[in-house]
């Protein structure tokens, strides 16, 4: 249920309420207050809104039957047993039975309150008081309602009945009935007040109250957090929507801390491999100028040792360079159809010379159609066959002779390219990371393995580019396979 469907359906609540279950109690109240009391349909309502006529209709049958009987059978009103039964079907309409002979009582329903009310009464009988649909109204304390009937005995005696009807005690009940109803509405309409203040509480205060604080904390810098709610509401998909922007943030964040103890590490990492060659050029330098290298053979030395390290240098801010430009998508790319097995044998072939010379022994293995097509940019392509050779180079190990084995096979639309050496390997816990920037599996640089650490990361990159996924599958001490596809191109035909 949405806010707004709540917000009505509590204001109709509110209102309609406190009407209906009074109404309701009161009514259910008075009626079980008013229980014998019967005057035909609409009883209770009638002792609500015309009271005295409803009173005096109350014994209405009883005060026919007994004229009937004075008429036809008088000797009953002598008849104690008889008397009863009529007075006891009148004491559960709040009235008794009064019956006089020749100015005395014969028989008295109700002697206590008679006594209270005879002398009132029986004035009231005389001076024929104010009268009501056939009762006699009885002011006083104890007001009560008369029906007065004559009755000629068979000895020829008169006398006359009394149905004395205690308006008192029946509007004390009426009243007590409906103060108990009230009480009870009042109740009810009190519980239903707390439970829609807690309802209200829950699905509205208390979110709003459980953001504020999660905003108190976002300014304060504290993300780590979560903010829950499982209604679809209004409220809940706030509370989501706050909660997707918490981890967006906390994600930036974590995100750019990650990238600045990369940078840092990258910079410590450039800062000794820079120092390295730097500190052999000083030497270098050092020993032409104070005449060390006195002999021809030994300045060429010299200077051929100052060249490559300042080539190092060179290629190593190059690939800083050239990664900042890929990192932010400013590197063109240039795609073109080439034959997979011509163009990556031609990369192997040439590396090939240069890796006899450092003892490792290469081998290129194609298992495609020799007529395969695939889409590169050839420079950048070339650029990551350079990373992995040069990988498979700088992690060789030491203790065999090297070997680098490049290998094509079909992929269904694409061709799978793995480069494999007989290296030191990656670790396990290494093997997720490898590919991020400036991740160094060997933290070490007691090794003397110089990098940056986004070798990797440019071949990475490089090959989604070209639409195509990087993989990684290596056991230490063993040595590493690191595979990738590009998308195939068009098939040449023969005579094409």
């Amino acid at each position: 249920m949405n806010l707004q469907k709540k917000i009505v359906l509590s204001f109709l609540i509110m209102v309609l309420t406190p009407c209906t279950v009074i109404c309701t109690i009161g009514l259910l109240a008075m009626r079980i207050g008013l229980h014998g009391f019967r005057t035909g349909e609409g009883e209770t309502l009638a002792i609500l809104t015309q009271p005295v006529a409803a009173v005096t209709r109350l014994t209405h049958m009883e005060y026919n039957e007994l004229n009937t009987a004075a008429s036809v059978y008088p000797d009953r009103f002598e008849n104690g047993k008889w008397l009863e039964e009529v007075n006891s079907g009148l004491s559960e309409k709040y009235s008794y039975l009064v019956v006089e002979k020749e100015g005395e009582d014969i028989f008295v329903g109700n002697g206590k309150s008679f006594g209270i009310v005879k002398e009132a009464v029986l004035g009231a009988i005389t001076s024929r008081g104010a009268a009501f649909d056939g009762a006699i109204y009885v002011n006083g304390k104890n007001p009560v309602f008369v029906k007065l009937g004559s009755v000629n005995y068979p000895d020829e005696k008169e006398g006359f009945f009394l149905i004395i009807t205690e308006a008192s005690v029946l509007y004390n009940r009426l009243y007590n009935s409906f103060m108990v109803g009230v009480i009870l509405a009042c109740l009810l309409i009190g519980l239903i007040a707390v439970s829609l203040i807690a309802w209200i509480n829950a699905s509205i205060i208390r979110p709003l109250e459980e953001l504020r604080v999660a905003t108190r904390r976002i300014g304060e810098g504290n993300l780590n957090f979560k903010v829950n709610r499982e209604k679809n509401d209004e409220i809940g998909q706030l509370c989501n929507d706050f909660e997707e922007m918490r981890v967006h943030l906390k994600t930036q964040i974590d995100q750019k801390e990650q990238y600045e103890q990369d940078v840092r590490e990258m910079i410590s990492n450039v800062s000794h491999d820079l120092k390295t060659p730097l500190t052999a050029i000083k030497g270098y330098a050092e020993g032409m100028l104070d005449g060390v290298a006195d002999t021809e053979e030994r300045r060429n030395k010299y200077l051929k040792t100052i060249m490559v390290k300042a080539t190092d240098m060179t290629l190593l801010v190059d690939e800083l360079s050239f990664y900042a430009k890929l990192d932010n998508n400013k590197l063109p790319y240039n795609f073109e159809k080439v034959n997979a097995v011509s163009y990556f044998g031609d990369c192997v072939e040439e590396y090939a010379v240069e890796l006899e010379m450092k003892d490792f022994t290469v081998k290129f293995l194609s298992e495609i159609d020799p007529e395969t097509m695939v889409v590169v940019d050839c420079e950048q392509m070339r650029r990551v066959m350079n990373n992995l050779i040069g990988n498979a180079v700088k992690y060789r190990n030491e203790e065999v002779h090297g070997e680098i084995g490049v290998k094509l096979t079909d992929s269904g639309d694409s061709v799978r390219i793995s480069v494999t050496d007989n290296g030191i390997g990656i670790s396990k816990e290494a093997q997720p990371h490898i590919f991020e920037r400036f991740y160094r599996a060997d933290k070490s640089r007691t090794s003397g393995r110089a990098g940056t650490g986004i070798g990797l990361a440019i071949v990475d990159k490089i090959v989604k580019e070209h639409k195509g996924r990087v993989f990684v599958k290596s056991e230490q001490g063993k040595g590493t396979t690191i595979s990738f596809t590009v998308k195939k191109g068009a098939m040449k035909t023969n005579g094409s």
